[in-house]
């Protein structure tokens, strides 16, 4: 029975009327949760229970390898790992998870804050039985990378910051759109057009940025509670750790992550000092957000700690460039 060209049509009207209001409507609507984990879990997709949530993870790999756990960025998911998996899972057992707040686990009950992240990502290592684990974290997962090292050498053995940050932007850019008219903006005007320019502002090749990529990140974005809970997290650091208005940027006027000067302080209770396990620094030279001068300032105050770059690169290299950057993972582990 042939199609009806009247119900093809409609439906294709109706294909283009949705994606061009995800492109340019200022105004989104949360995604239901069910219907991302359809789209968004796969047959290595996991559920665990920890205080306040309920995480999203993945763990693949031989059990008798090298633990590798892998912490994403702010708005970002597990699924940022994905080119690091493809090329080291037959070597390392990887395991990977949205962080409460993030991807597909989603806020988490109470008080959001960058210690209780911490501590959320210890005590799932703790529920998997995890130990001697390298941890690797990109961007705000580099921070709370670096943080787990410091408070619990127990389980860490090994650190790989990638573009490391940690509150610092996070708090900038919350503090500046809040500005606009409290959360209301920057909890709902979040068109995938203002995805894609993110996107294009963080990758050095940006040819790289797929229409899949783009659509990703923006779905995850707008899972129930994410928007909230990024606007809370930063929120909860300025107003625990900064001291006044120290340290932040004075502007206020919403603009892209690389106008902004990043400083390597640390506001909160943590000295990165303080890591005392084998460290490997992993940074794209391209970063606008997190420049190169920036992670060498980091490392410089980390004993053990050597400095990749990688040239052309952007803001997460494991995802723009895991051709370059899962070769040394292998060299750094096994050394």
């Amino acid at each position: 029975m042939s199609p009806n060209p009247l119900t093809a049509g409609l439906s294709l009207a109706e294909s283009v009327a949705t994606r061009t209001f995800d492109e340019l409507s200022p105004i989104q609507p949360d995604r239901p949760v069910s219907s991302l984990e359809r789209k968004y879990t796969n047959e290595h997709s996991r559920f665990i229970e920890l205080p306040g949530a309920r995480v999203h993870y993945r763990d693949e790999g031989p059990r008798s390898g090298p633990t590798l756990i892998a912490l994403h960025g702010t708005f970002s998911s597990l699924h940022t790992w994905d080119g690091w998996v493809d090329r080291l899972s037959e070597e390392f057992r990887i395991v990977r998870l949205d962080m409460p707040g993030f991807g597909l686990t989603g806020p988490p009950d109470g008080r959001h804050t960058v210690e209780r992240l911490t501590q959320s990502v210890g005590l799932f290592c703790d529920e998997l039985g995890l130990e001697d684990v390298t941890v690797a974290g990109n961007s705000l997962g580099g921070g709370i990378a670096w943080r787990l090292a410091v408070k619990r050498p127990d389980l860490i053995s090994g650190l790989i910051p990638v573009n490391a940050g940690g509150a610092t932007l996070l708090s900038n850019l919350t503090n500046n759109y809040m500005a606009l008219g409290g959360q209301l903006i920057p909890r709902y005007a979040t068109p995938r057009m203002a995805v894609r320019m993110i996107l294009n502002n963080a990758y050095g090749d940006t040819s790289k940025i797929t229409p899949g990529l783009v659509t990703r990140y923006h779905d995850l974005v707008l899972r129930t509670g994410n928007r909230r809970a990024a606007l809370d997290i930063a929120k909860n650091y300025r107003e625990e750790h900064y001291p006044g208005e120290a340290g932040l940027s004075e502007v206020n006027a919403p603009i892209l992550p690389s106008a902004y000067d990043p400083s390597p302080n640390v506001w909160d209770k943590y000295d990165i000092s303080d890591v005392d396990v084998p460290t490997m620094f992993q940074w794209g030279t391209e970063d606008t957000w997190l420049p190169v001068s920036f992670g060498r300032e980091l490392a410089a105050k980390i004993p053990d700690a050597t400095f990749q770059t990688y040239e052309g690169v952007g803001h997460a290299p494991m995802e723009e460039a895991p051709e370059l950057t899962a070769p040394d993972i292998v060299d750094f582990v096994n050394t």
